[in-house]
């Protein structure tokens, strides 16, 4: 089983940020830790969070920790589709990959119920969830003909191109791995359909709830007649990780638990104080990487 890292860019981190994320990034590798992932979002509220939380922008962030790093893989989790224009955000993908020599994903979803506020504010439509799904099912299939560099024109309900022809600028073969977040019927058969990786759960779901969820991924894949196993699974672990100077040693249960789901990686939160990455580094991603995960 891998470990990652899940890092929220809001403007809470230490300042110069250049700086703070050169920083975190190097450790994070050093440490040992699979992926890096970001929150995507500009800013918003919600009931729970009255105040406005900023956030620096995703992508452009990975780019720079692309140029110090050399191993971690990079992604968001995950760039809601309602946030870009699908093509701009294909590209950004593509550059990122290119940049960092083959360690991009494409991760996406379908922008989260509680982003209205932030759409808003920015002037973006915020249809549906029915609709913002639709428009995610349309993005993925850009994002395949344009990999392609097909000539062809995409007619779509939401988005209409002219041409998809061009030369795919990644590095990564067949094409950087499509990562979906997500959780309902409708997203978790867009996952069977077009995913190379999924993001399921993490916030405070029980292994019972992972469990059903996975279980309906498989039947959709069934039903599409796709291997399962073809699938990666990965899901994030916010609770505490380190007590006393040590690994929690029921989170290592907790793990092996998730990698007989058939979860391929866990992404922790950010620790808050350096002797924290020393110890993950020391005694939980090595004893993750010896745990085996159920159907590999």
């Amino acid at each position: 089983m891998r470990v990652g890292m899940s890092l929220a860019l809001t403007n809470t981190l230490q300042r110069p940020i250049g700086d703070t994320l050169i920083h975190i990034a190097e450790q994070t590798e050093q440490a040992g830790f699979a992926t890096l992932a970001v929150g995507d979002h500009f800013a918003f509220r919600t009931p729970r969070r009255p105040d406005m939380t900023d956030w620096y922008e995703s992508w452009s962030a990975l780019a720079f920790v692309a140029a110090c790093t050399k191993r971690i893989r990079l992604s968001t989790m995950v760039s809601g589709i309602t946030l870009r224009n699908p093509v701009a955000l294909i590209k950004t993908a593509n550059t990122l990959d290119a940049l960092s020599n083959g360690r991009a994903y494409l991760g996406v979803g379908a922008s989260p119920n509680f982003g209205a506020d932030e759409h808003r504010r920015m002037g973006l439509p915020f249809p549906s969830a029915g609709e913002r799904i639709a428009r995610l099912e349309e993005a993925l299939q850009i994002t395949l003909q344009l990999w392609s560099g097909a000539d062809q024109p995409f007619p779509g309900t939401y988005y209409q191109l002219s041409s998809t022809a061009g030369t795919p600028l990644y590095v990564q073969h067949p094409h950087p791995p499509i990562l979906i977040a997500g959780e309902g019927p409708k997203m978790l058969h867009l996952m069977a359909k077009y995913a190379d990786v999924v993001s399921i759960g993490g916030f405070g779901e029980t292994l019972d709830d992972l469990r059903e969820r996975l279980e309906v991924l498989r039947k959709q894949c069934q039903t599409l007649n796709r291997p399962y196993e073809q699938i990666e699974k990965t899901t994030l672990f916010l609770a505490p990780v380190v007590q006393n100077g040590h690994v929690d040693s029921s989170v290592l249960d907790i793990f092996r638990a998730l990698a007989g789901l058939g979860f391929d990686e866990v992404l922790l939160s950010l620790p808050d104080d350096l002797a924290s990455f020393d110890i993950l580094a020391a005694e939980l991603i090595p004893a993750a990487a010896k745990i085996p995960v159920n159907g590999r």
